[in-house]
C-alpha cells in the first residue's frame, strides 16, 4: 500500500525566551501501528490549518471544519508517553498553545511530516483552548498521566506513480524522538525534555499491522 502523509501545522509561537525542558519528565511508555482512517479523535487531512489555536466552537462558527473529513487509510503509530504535568492545565495558565514536535533522532535538523502536532488524553484532543478534562476527572495531582500523539510510517519525496520516501520506518526501523513544545503571541514559551521512541519498539509495532496493511 502508498503512503501519503498529510500532516497539519500549528503555529508554536516560540518568540522570546523559550523554557527547555519544561516539563522535563516525559517517558515512553508504548508504541503500536494504527490505520488513520479508524482513530477517531485524529482530525483527517481537510482539518481547519488553524485546528489548536482556537478553540473548536469558534471554528465551528466560522464553519470550519474540526474533523477534516474522511481520512485515507495510511499506517500511522500512535505513541503513548507519561508526564505528571497537567499538559491542558499547564497550557491553559500560562496563555501558551500545546504541541508536539517529532524528528527522526538521526536526523534532528529535518522535521518535516514526521508527526500530527496534537496530543490526545482519553480519546480527547487537548488544547489551550479547550476544556481541561484531566482537572474535571479528578487525576490524582502528581500521579503519571498517559498521553499520545501519532507518527507517520513514511513520509513521500514524490507522489505515485513511482514513489520515493524521505523515510519509511517499515523498510528501514530507526529511532524516532519527539518533544511536547508551545508558546504565546506576547513571547515565551516552553519545551519538554526529548523523548526518544526505540527502533526496537517501532520495529516490534509493525510487526502487528492493523487489518488491510499486510505483514
Amino acid at each position: 500500500m502508498d503512503f501519503a502523509c498529510v500532516v497539519p501545522l500549528i503555529g508554536t509561537l516560540l518568540g522570546g525566551c523559550v523554557s527547555a525542558n519544561t516539563p522535563g519528565d516525559l517517558t515512553f511508555v508504548s508504541v503500536q501501528a494504527v490505520d488513520w482512517y479508524n482513530v477517531a479523535e485524529l482530525p483527517g487531512p481537510n482539518a481547519s490549518p488553524v485546528l489548536g489555536m482556537v478553540s473548536e466552537r469558534q471554528l465551528r462558527e466560522a464553519g470550519e471544519s474540526v474533523s477534516g473529513g474522511e481520512k485515507p487509510h495510511q499506517l500511522l503509530l500512535k505513541v503513548e508517553f507519561t508526564s505528571a504535568t497537567n499538559l491542558p492545565k499547564f497550557v491553559q495558565e500560562r496563555s501558551y498553545n500545546l504541541g508536539n514536535t517529532g524528528f527522526l533522532c538521526s536526523r534532528p535538523d529535518n522535521r518535516a511530516g514526521v508527526s500530527f502536532p496534537y496530543i490526545f488524553w482519553q480519546g480527547i484532543r487537548l488544547g489551550q483552548h479547550e476544556p481541561d478534562p484531566i482537572s474535571r476527572y479528578g487525576v490524582a495531582a502528581g500521579a503519571p498521566i498517559v498521553y499520545y500523539m501519532f507518527v507517520g510510517v513514511a513520509f513521500p519525496k514524490f507522489v505515485p506513480p513511482k514513489p520515493e520516501y524521505e523515510y519509511d520506518l517499515r523498510q528501514k526501523p530507526e529511532d524516532v524522538c519527539f518533544y511536547v513544545r508551545g508558546g504565546s503571541g506576547s513571547g515565551g514559551g516552553y519545551r519538554s525534555n526529548t523523548v526518544i521512541v526505540p527502533k526496537a519498539a517501532i520495529e516490534a509495532a509493525l510487526r502487528n499491522l492493523p487489518p488491510g496493511f499486510g505483514g
